[in-house]
């Protein structure tokens, strides 16, 4: 196969400048060459449902390039509108101390909770985009493992804690837990499941997240949840003394939900 039959291909040119170290006009100039045999064994590990962001170790996140490995979840761009929530409302509340509006109700620098971290980019994107001190915390070694080597890689001083979700207070909670029904079917055989579901319904672990932060007067939370989690997690959200808003992502579906208690 030449390099133009390859570049008709899924993910072929990103294989090849992956494989050839070169760029993609490159690629274009020398089009007639031949693609190396790793190529073809690449493209059908890739055909066979095995993520590309594995092979190569590899991910984009909100602009920025991250370390991922097998048995940790792969960061998706519908995440993205999570890290914009969570920069919008730390710099908005960085503000209001600069402003002196609510030196009473908080302290500078902001304390912020990445919970279910995973590969770390939520809280590595908090960190460099704002003021705040950020913890980050999950129960997965490998997930910590990635996290930390995500966090050396970006030069973000950031502190990991292994604990199941989180045991202290802070000003602002961000979390993208597991939320899928376990009767869905995962994208792939190769992410783990800890990271995917959440109970029938898919909020088990996004309930817990809330009770749990509201036992601990937690009083801002952004939390992911599924496009089809709404309405149940408006009556539960109900029961309690609270504001809430569902937000959408680019493809405008719900991504998820933001709370201010008390």
């Amino acid at each position: 196969m030449l390099i133009k039959d390859a570049l008709k291909e899924e993910n072929g040119s990103y294989i090849l400048e992956k494989l050839l170290k070169k760029d993609k006009a490159w690629l274009f100039l020398n089009d007639t060459l031949k693609v190396p045999k790793e190529y073809f064994k690449i493209q059908e590990k890739v055909k066979s449902g095995y993520p590309i962001e594995y092979i190569f170790e590899e991910v984009w996140f909100y602009g920025d390039i991250f370390y991922i490995k097998e048995g940790v979840l792969i960061p998706r761009d519908d995440t993205e509108i999570v890290v914009e929530k969570a920069i919008e409302l730390i710099k908005s509340l960085e503000e209001m101390g600069q402003n002196r509006k609510c030196k009473s109700n908080y302290n500078f620098p902001l304390k912020v909770i990445d919970c279910c971290t995973g590969s770390g980019v939520i809280a590595i994107e908090i960190a460099k985009h704002t003021n705040a001190k950020v913890i980050a915390t999950d129960l997965s070694d490998a997930a910590l493992e990635v996290a930390k080597k995500n966090a050396k890689l970006h030069n973000m001083e950031i502190e990991f804690k292994k604990c199941d979700l989180f045991n202290e207070n802070v000003d602002v909670l961000v979390a993208n837990p597991p939320y899928v029904e376990t009767s869905w079917q995962k994208p792939n055989d190769f992410e783990p499941d800890l990271a995917f579901f959440g109970g029938d319904d898919g909020l088990d672990i996004v309930k817990r997240i809330i009770k749990k932060a509201i036992n601990l007067k937690i009083k801002n939370v952004i939390i992911e949840i599924g496009y089809n989690q709404k309405e149940t997690l408006s009556r539960f959200l109900n029961n309690f003394d609270c504001k809430y808003q569902f937000f959408k992502d680019l493809g405008g579906r719900i991504r998820g939900v933001e709370i201010l208690f008390g």
